[in-house]
């Protein structure tokens, strides 16, 4: 606890402050302890808001590993199944042209939906907000009832958020709360909604969004989260 780092003196005249029994000689400095306790409070309110933005930022970068390691599992699946259809197609064949093109070549409708989804969620994680926008643009034009498509609507709601795009991002999360009701992220999503509301000085909407979450989640980690601020 802060306390630890207090002089001797101020906890002793501290605790007789809460007792009642400050000693007359210690009357003139009331105004200095009071100083005091108001500068501790001070520090442990701005002690308390490093300690949430610290959790905030552990939160997201936890459901980035996580999204990053189902993903690749998921690539690597798709390209052991991919090498088996290869290696059939081209068993009879002589060796395919130097001009074919490459994966990262091919327009989004030659790609596997992971393939587009890991390239948006690479450049997203890599602060290229609008290579990951235009990524997961493309995935949900293309598979809107894929497994991720509520999680890639997410992400660019996050995305607009990184280009402090406020008014997109308020959109993009709402549409995910919105058309994604069961995703796994619409929790989070509602949190984001008050957070950007509240960057858009709509403070009417950040509330009615913490009222959404609190009673349609209220065993979710963002609802805690919200109770907490």
């Amino acid at each position: 606890m802060i306390f630890r780092y207090l002089p001797l003196s101020i906890l002793a005249l501290l605790a007789l402050a809460l007792s009642g029994c400050i000693p007359p000689q210690y009357g003139a400095a009331s105004p200095s302890l009071r100083q005091e306790l108001a500068s501790l409070k001070t520090s442990q309110q701005s002690l308390a808001e490093q300690v949430e933005q610290t959790r905030a930022s552990l939160a997201l970068i936890e459901a980035r590993v996580q999204d990053q390691q189902f993903l690749i599992q998921e690539l690597r699946q798709e390209l052991v199944a991919k090498k088996g259809t290869l290696r059939r197609e081209i068993a009879p064949r002589s060796a395919p042209s130097s001009q074919q093109g490459t994966p990262s070549s091919r327009s989004g409708e030659e790609r596997s939906p992971t393939e587009i989804y890991l390239k948006a969620f690479s450049d997203y994680a890599s602060g290229r907000f609008e290579p990951a926008i235009e990524g997961f643009e493309t995935f949900l034009r293309l598979y809107p009832g894929n497994n991720y498509a509520s999680n890639a609507q997410y992400w660019l709601g996050e995305c607009f958020y990184g280009q402090k795009d406020y008014a997109r991002a308020y959109n993009a999360f709402q549409k995910m709360a919105d058309t994604y009701p069961r995703g796994t992220k619409t929790p989070e999503a509602l949190l984001k909604m008050s957070t950007t509301a509240t960057r858009l000085n709509q403070p009417e909407r950040a509330e009615q969004a913490l009222q959404v979450l609190r009673s349609r989640y209220p065993d979710s980690a963002a609802a805690k989260k919200s109770l907490r601020r």
